[in-house]
């Protein structure tokens, strides 16, 4: 597969500069250890928010850390779209007789990010381990529903910020607000932010799609209807659908910068 010479050429690209490699993946986990610190000096003086204990926020944050770190590593073509197109290098993909999406996906692959994924997953399983779930084989497909919709919700959020680059060719600062914005927002309950706050990161971007209400089902606590809480993940997995829709008819909208 023509992704797979992708994926071999940055492994090639990040053993050229290991040294460097190790140090920004290492330095990357010491910030997100410092942030995981941060949520448990605060448990230390409340007990709960919103029923929501330490090890209910530390799966949040795990599950927050991994989404983010796959579609940073993988997607993170999308994110830097706007230098593809100030470089020109976006008009000798349109002329390749290979699907954008594939090119785009392909064009930046960011491996440090491994390793702040594989500190997400440590904080999940440490989080289970010390939570209380009754497990079925429906909790099962909801955990691992919650992790492909946040990495589809994430993924999607970098095709807008692309699509946005069609037009100002620079990268649009907004768009931050909502990416790093869910992060940061994602951390805690979502119930515990303004109704309005709450309903951009629920109905608008799909952020408790893949975590409050996903965990709610699991943790069974909350006053949302469980079987709302099961199938919100599949709900928030088509939030990429509409993404790739207005980015491919934005695409017909395309100016080259001449470069």
């Amino acid at each position: 597969m023509l992704y797979n010479k992708f994926l071999k050429m940055h492994i090639k690209t990040s053993m050229q500069y290991r040294f460097n490699t190790l140090f920004i993946g290492i330095t990357q986990v010491l910030v997100n250890i410092g942030e995981v610190l941060g949520v448990w000096i605060l448990f230390s003086q409340f007990t709960s928010v919103k029923g929501y204990g330490f090890y209910e926020c530390l799966l949040m944050m795990g599950i927050v850390f991994t989404v983010f770190s796959f579609a940073e590593c993988f997607a993170r073509g999308y994110d830097e779209f706007h230098m593809l197109i100030k470089s020109g290098e976006f008009d000798r993909m349109l002329i390749r007789p290979v699907n954008i999406h594939y090119q785009i996906l392909g064009s930046k692959i960011e491996l440090t990010k491994l390793a702040r994924m594989a500190l997400g997953i440590a904080l999940v399983i440490i989080a289970l381990v010390n939570l209380n779930i009754d497990w079925s084989f429906l909790k099962i497909l909801v955990l691992i529903s919650s992790f492909i919709c946040g990495i589809t919700t994430i993924t999607g959020l970098f095709i807008i910020s692309a699509t946005i680059s069609i037009f100002t060719i620079e990268q649009f600062e907004f768009v931050n607000i909502f990416t790093n914005g869910a992060k940061e927002t994602a951390y805690y309950p979502i119930n515990i932010y303004a109704k309005w706050m709450t309903k951009i990161f629920t109905y608008v971007i799909p952020v408790a799609c893949f975590n409050y209400l996903p965990l709610s089902y699991l943790l069974e606590i909350g006053n949302v209807p469980m079987w709302l809480c099961a199938i919100s993940p599949l709900i928030g997995i088509v939030f990429i659908v509409p993404c790739i829709i207005i980015f491919n008819l934005c695409l017909k909208k395309y100016k080259s910068t001449g470069t």
